[in-house]
């Protein structure tokens, strides 16, 4: 059994998959399985990684899915993995070259003290990071106090026990294929800590296509997981600037999926703020459907 699964998610993604093999090639310790879940892909990534799979010296798995979006690939995957650790890794990004050691070796150091994963940061290149650096380059915390609530913007990479991804699966909405990870990583966030370190071990490509990008767009046209995301981050460990922000998200994005003033209220786990961003809700809701909606 692999310590660590590297799980891409890929739809229409086949030749961008060429660098994230390479760079999981380059790896100085092999100790691990890449898993590629093909969301209904309609161009040549079966074939693609099927040439992969022949000279790899690595293993390489391959499931084909119905579309239906990122989470639901991440979903239909996290059964069947029985690694340790577990980190997504986007079909059109890569790894730096010793990224399974250094995880490697921070695991061993650190698993006595009931983490539940790592968290690295992302770069645009190996020495230009993405967003923000923590204030101190290594720390045990929980990822909503240490990292949203100190203002440390930017995407992260993270690396989670096997079983914690296994007992937190995405909600699937019906009629929607896009749904921020957040919902599901400040649900984690609630119940453990994670070792974070100021090492850029993850490359991100945005293509100009791609969720991020898209981010807003995707959001408005899929509002019930929007909306979901939005109602995670009124928890109350939050700082008040990110529930207040969110409470306004949270009725924009309800009023755009049908729910009511009321809905939106008995629902609500801060009624107050919901309360006070129900009208910034409502003309950005007019706002952003008239902007972005197809």
């Amino acid at each position: 059994m692999e310590f660590l699964t590297i799980l891409t998610p890929t739809y229409n993604r086949g030749e961008q998959l060429e660098n994230l093999y390479e760079s999981l090639k380059r790896q100085t310790k092999k100790n691990f399985q890449w898993y590629i879940v093909d969301d209904g892909s309609t161009d040549q990534t079966e074939k693609i990684v099927k040439k992969f799979q022949k000279e790899s010296n690595f293993p390489i798995q391959y499931q084909k899915k119905k579309n239906g979006g990122k989470h639901t690939a991440i979903n239909f995957a996290m059964p069947q993995i029985d690694s340790e650790l577990t980190m997504i890794v986007d079909s059109d990004d890569l790894l730096i070259a010793n990224a399974t050691n250094i995880i490697f070796e921070d695991w061993i150091s650190n698993v006595d003290s009931g983490i539940s994963g790592l968290v690295y940061l992302r770069g645009y290149s190996g020495y230009e990071v993405i967003g923000k650096s923590w204030p101190h380059d290594e720390q045990i915390g929980n990822s909503i106090t240490h990292t949203w609530n100190k203002g440390i913007t930017g995407d992260k990479a993270e690396v989670f026990l096997t079983s914690v991804l296994q007992e937190h699966p995405f909600p699937e909405l019906d009629g929607e294929k896009f749904l921020s990870e957040a919902c599901v990583w400040i649900e984690i966030a609630k119940e453990t800590t994670m070792f974070m370190r100021n090492q850029i071990i993850y490359i991100t490509n945005y293509l100009e296509d791609g969720l991020t990008k898209s981010g807003r767009s995707m959001q408005v046209n899929n509002p019930k997981g929007a909306f979901l995301n939005a109602r995670a981050y009124l928890y109350s460990k939050f700082s008040f600037q990110i529930k207040m922000k969110n409470a306004i998200l949270y009725n924009c994005y309800g009023l755009m999926a049908g729910a009511s003033a009321g809905e939106l209220w008995k629902e609500s786990p801060n009624k107050l703020l919901t309360f006070l961003g129900f009208i910034p809700g409502w003309f950005l809701k007019i706002k952003w459907v008239k902007a972005y909606q197809a």
